[in-house]
């Protein structure tokens, strides 16, 4: 984990000031609204950053992974939005950008990534394919249940009907399972620690923002 490519230790110098600044600036309230006009673009310029280098190595097997559990995220994303059946009743403000059926398009790309991040260094000490699929899911609802007042705080989304449903945690705990299962199954790897490393700051992100702002 802590043997680090200098293109990675060049990717942190990078995202960890980016991520300070961007904390800071969320946290007081005259730079919250440019903050959240900029969201969808420091995710997508994140996202670019964590696959770059499997796309740059053609690492063929995991962008397949990935860009099935994309579509089929958003398509879950999707069908929940509309039904309220798999997560719960929520919907999606505007903080997010472009959206398909009201569903952002990065919201699969983010899920992607996190679940990607997690898998990649929990399969470097796991070597069980189940138990480490529960693992990652477990680590995934974690950052998950960090991350929830922040987005609703910020419009990311919001539930109609209350309090943060528990369907909401365990529809997100299968999901994670099941992708992450299939990533261990299928023994892949990312060519770089920029997905994990990138989970790690967005959760101290999240993290700082719930305990000192939200």
């Amino acid at each position: 984990m802590f043997n680090l490519t200098k293109e990675e230790r060049l990717i942190i110098y990078l995202l960890v000031p980016f991520y300070f600044v961007g904390t800071i600036a969320h946290s007081i309230d005259v730079t919250l609204p440019l903050m959240l006009l900029l969201t969808p673009y420091s995710i997508l310029l994140t996202s670019v950053i964590g696959f770059f280098f499997d796309v740059r190595e053609k690492n063929h097997c995991l962008l397949l992974w990935a860009l099935v559990t994309f579509l089929i995220t958003l398509f879950l994303e999707i069908v929940g939005v509309a039904t309220s059946l798999i997560f719960g009743a929520y919907t999606y403000g505007d903080t997010l950008g472009l959206k398909l059926l009201e569903v952002p398009l990065l919201i699969g790309i983010n899920w992607t990534i996190i679940i990607l991040g997690i898998a990649d260094v929990v399969r470097q000490k796991v070597s069980n394919n189940a138990f480490a699929a529960l693992i990652t899911a477990s680590l995934t609802v974690l950052f998950d249940y960090v991350m929830e007042p922040v987005a609703i705080a910020f419009d990311y989304w919001n539930w109609t009907q209350g309090p943060i449903p528990l369907q909401n945690y365990i529809a997100w705990f299968v999901i994670a399972f099941l992708f992450s299962y299939l990533f261990y199954r299928n023994s892949l790897h990312s060519t770089s620690k920029i997905p994990t490393i990138i989970v790690v700051i967005q959760f101290l992100f999240f993290l700082f923002l719930r305990v000192f702002t939200i």
